[in-house]
């Protein structure tokens, strides 16, 4: 009888191929031998009948028909793997693959992953992308992602709708104080990140801002790099609960103003899947995180009450539900 479908280890290399930046590396990821992992890829061409990379440049890359099978191949490839790591017993039971942006991870969630596991045996590979096609793909089974509109495909649930707070270092690096009023803006420099784009001026509409609104003056790839910038005078930014707690528990970053707003974006929890959304160590996973977050947000309200103790009238600006 003819085979109807490739070899595992011919599949297996391909989509290691497609993911590396030369069949070396990617050899050198199973064990094998540059010249024997090529022969696993062209093994699969003559199977399928077309070149799935093309090898005309400096560096292989895939070709258009290459690009398409992986597409179609690599969920089908990632449900295999998940499901014999699930197969293997208890040890890969507690084990989550979530995706999260650098900033998120390192600024939040790592100081708090010995406790997750110490308290529900749940660990956690982190996967710093925010692009969604780690859950398309299968090769994350949930993500942790700020400013990122709803997908329609991928369940999810919406853990903390933002506000923000503006802030600086006590002393700007140009020996300026720092503004007091939304008024004094002009002048200063105004940091920001790529991602999500619009924030200050949507921040500054629900402030009731009058006017155009100052200039962005630097943009950051991350929101860390951002707020280290601010903590060191380079600027004002906003600080929002979750990614500016270590900076407010070493007071680098202190409020400008009497205005606290909504930032018009929120955290979300993606789900791959809804079979997996309602997996037990998924659903212990969702209520912790609530937890943490909801302990994370309160620390957020009494720094800002503290900070604001000696404002008069301090001005609230109501956060949409």
């Amino acid at each position: 009888m003819l085979r109807k479908a490739p070899s595992l280890e011919a599949t297996e290399a391909f989509l290691l191929a497609a993911r590396a930046s030369s069949f070396r590396a990617a050899a050198e990821e199973i064990a094998l031998s540059p010249s024997a992992f090529s022969r696993r890829i062209q093994q699969l061409e003559a199977f399928v009948g077309v070149s799935l990379f093309d090898r005309s440049g400096p560096s292989v890359r895939l070709t258009d028909v290459g690009v398409r099978y992986l597409a179609d191949i690599e969920p089908a490839l990632e449900s295999i793997r998940r499901a014999t790591e699930d197969l293997r017993g208890g040890k890969q039971a507690g084990k989550l693959r979530l995706a999260l942006s650098h900033s998120l991870a390192v600024g939040w969630l790592m100081p708090r992953l010995a406790e997750l596991f110490a308290r529900h045996g749940i660990e956690l590979d982190l996967i710093i992308t925010r692009g969604t096609h780690v859950l398309r793909s299968g090769a994350a089974d949930l993500a942790l992602w700020g400013g990122i509109e709803q997908v329609d495909e991928l369940p999810s649930d919406t853990m903390i709708h933002l506000d923000g707070v503006l802030v600086s270092a006590r002393t700007l690096a140009d020996g300026r104080a720092p503004p007091r009023s939304l008024g004094e803006l002009d002048g200063h420099r105004m940091l920001t990140t790529k991602n999500p784009p619009e924030l200050w001026r949507r921040w500054l509409q629900e402030a009731g801002y009058a006017g155009a609104g100052p200039a962005v003056s630097k943009c950051y790839e991350t929101s860390h790099l951002m707020y280290e910038a601010a903590a060191s005078g380079l600027g004002l930014t906003l600080a929002v609960p979750l990614l500016t707690e270590r900076f407010l528990q070493d007071t680098r970053l202190h409020p400008c103003t009497d205005v606290r707003a909504p930032v018009g974006m929120s955290y979300s929890l993606f789900y791959a899947n809804a079979d997996l959304r309602r997996r037990s160590a998924t659903r212990v996973l969702r209520d912790w995180l609530s937890a943490e977050i909801d302990t994370s947000r309160a620390a957020f309200d009494r720094w800002w009450s503290n900070g604001q103790r000696e404002a008069s009238p301090l001005r609230l600006v109501p956060t949409s539900a």
